[in-house]
């Protein structure tokens, strides 16, 4: 049984959902997936209407990697420690600044599991980093059990359209 199967069954049993884009007439190039936790808060109404509307952004920064033909290291960043192939979107604008951390099933197939506000991280090397990054860990085993995330440092090798650039920072 393939990986694929597994995504395929996630999305069967309202575990995960396929992030599609909202452009009429916008054809996929590349696939995500979003953890139920992380579809709810993309498709509930927010009363305040800063939160609204930058959930609005969110989104609209998570079809960028569904739908843009290239992918930049602004926008798609694999974290420290690289073995452990957590990758995080950045969706900066406006603020606060957010990030979608996940994992590749495959190359092209991005699966979301959990977001954090970039201003609660603190510098790349603390806690609450580590927290999250095992938390993505976590919510990947629960997903996939004993399928390991496509571990790769090459971006091209899991991204179509992938910019040259610094995609992964090493140890100081």
């Amino acid at each position: 049984m393939s990986i694929g199967n597994v995504v395929h069954w996630r999305v069967n049993e309202g575990l995960l959902f396929p992030l599609l884009p909202k452009a009429a007439g916008s054809a996929p190039l590349r696939a995500m997936y979003v953890t139920k936790k992380l579809w709810d808060l993309l498709r509930t109404s927010h009363e305040d209407p800063e939160l609204e509307d930058r959930i609005g952004h969110l989104q609209a920064d998570l079809e960028v990697f569904v739908e843009s033909p290239s992918i930049d290291p602004k926008y798609l960043f694999l974290l420290y420690p690289t073995r452990d192939a957590v990758w995080e979107i950045r969706s900066t604008r406006p603020d606060p600044s957010i990030r979608v951390l996940g994992n590749f099933a495959d190359r092209d197939v991005f699966i979301a599991t959990h977001c954090a506000l970039r201003e609660e991280l603190g510098g790349w090397e603390s806690r609450q980093w580590k927290e999250v990054k095992r938390t993505a860990a976590s919510r990947w085993r629960q997903l996939f059990h004993t399928y390991e995330p496509r571990k790769e440092t090459d971006v091209k090798a899991l991204v179509t359209g992938a910019l040259d650039g610094k995609y992964f920072k090493t140890r100081a």
